[in-house]
């Protein structure tokens, strides 16, 4: 689309630049009207090219500080990543601790249940022995003891019964104390289960809130990257466009070159003074013509010049002003009675002072840019009664 708008500039302005140099060429005469027209679509060609290149300069102020941004966003984004990765590895680890823990709960649930089981079965053991001293009649120890034959057979059935005794207690002992070690140890796990539970959770919604704002950085450097792309596809256009108001300045140039010819080789032809008895005061085109100019009234014509160029008076007449007079510069006034005079302004040097008789034609003063001037040229004005006219009026 920006190659198509490009192609496009560079076809009018060609197509401008021919048009207006066959009708150069074509034409018989030229008018200064011609010049000024030429000029200012030049001075246009030339206003685009400095917007460009003001543009081209403003963009790439405007690139480098999306590049300083992006840079930032990459250092953030870098140590936002580090503290993620960091974050996960932890989260694993906790998740692989808690997951050892889960196994610790099962096998002590098994441990548990297995105690337990014994216990119920040594308590169903001792409920049978005991059942079958009630079956045999309520026999007690000391009854067993005193049924005994002999000092022996006390002897062995105290043995007996002493380590029946002790077996079945010992027994109950070492279970209910397996157990209550069991129970005590899924306290200690529960515990320790509960607390790896919340640095999981902990952990975990870390690792989002880090990916969360990892995104963020990556979507935001994205968009100053697109907004880097979208300068520099400008700059590419401004660009092209530069080469195309060049070539167009340049024509423009060459064309005006053209007109400026064609008017000095007109006025050097003019030998006659006008019927108002004026001829040019110098040798060149007009590059600015009487009327508004810049907001304001330019109350003559400029006529360009090479710097040293002599200029002449437009009528024979008295001077009366030869001096440095404010924007007008080193500044040469000729009065020729009934009110009418010329000036002759930005001149670099005189050749005339004031109350000196001079004749049409005679040099009064070379070419300069003194006063408000951007170059050398003569300043003309003709005033009659002090105010301004049109010298075009005037001249041949």
């Amino acid at each position: 689309m920006q190659r198509s708008w490009s192609f496009a500039i560079k076809q009018v302005i060609v197509f401008t630049v021919t048009l207006s140099l066959m009708w150069i060429n074509i034409a018989h005469a030229v008018t200064n009207n011609d010049l000024v027209e030429t000029e200012k679509k030049m001075n246009n060609a030339r206003a685009n090219i400095n917007k460009g290149d003001t543009d081209k300069a403003q963009l790439n102020t405007e690139i480098k500080s999306v590049d300083g941004r992006v840079a930032a966003i990459e250092t953030a984004l870098n140590k936002i990543d580090g503290q993620l990765s960091k974050a996960e590895k932890t989260k694993n680890a906790i998740t692989a601790e808690l997951n050892v823990l889960k196994q610790k709960m099962a096998k002590s649930q098994t441990e548990l249940n297995e105690a337990t089981k014994k216990l119920e079965v040594l308590t169903e053991t001792l409920n049978q022995r005991a059942g079958s001293f009630y079956k045999n009649g309520d026999i007690s120890f000391i009854e067993v003891l005193l049924a005994a034959q002999d000092f022996n057979d006390f002897l062995v059935r105290a043995r007996f019964l002493q380590i029946i005794v002790s077996s079945d207690t010992q027994l109950v002992l070492d279970i209910k104390s397996t157990r209550a070690k069991i129970l005590k140890a899924r306290v200690a796990i529960e515990r320790d289960k509960k607390q790896t539970e919340a640095r999981e959770a902990e952990f975990k919604a870390e690792v989002n809130r880090l990916a969360s704002l990892s995104r963020q950085q990556r979507n935001k450097r994205d968009q100053e990257k697109a907004q880097k792309r979208a300068k520099e596809q400008l700059i590419t256009k401004i660009e092209s466009d530069r080469e195309s108001w060049l070539a167009a300045e340049a024509e423009f140039s060459r064309s005006a070159a053209l007109i400026r010819q064609k008017l000095a080789k007109s006025r050097q032809a003019t030998s006659k003074p006008s019927v108002k008895g004026f001829i040019w005061p110098a040798t060149g085109p007009m590059s600015s013509p009487f009327g508004q100019r810049w907001g304001r009234k330019h109350e003559g014509i400029d006529i360009s010049v090479s710097y040293g160029s002599p200029v002449t008076a437009s009528k024979a007449g008295r001077v009366a002003i030869a001096k440095y007079y404010g924007g007008y510069g080193n500044l040469v006034v000729i009065d020729h009675g009934g009110g009418v005079e010329t000036w002759y302004g930005h001149n670099s040097s005189f050749a005339v002072s004031a109350g000196q008789n001079v004749s049409q034609g005679q040099i009064i003063a070379n070419a300069g840019s003194t006063g408000n001037s951007t170059g050398p040229h003569v300043h003309f004005e003709v005033r009659i009664n002090g105010a301004a006219q049109n010298p075009l009026n005037y001249l041949p």
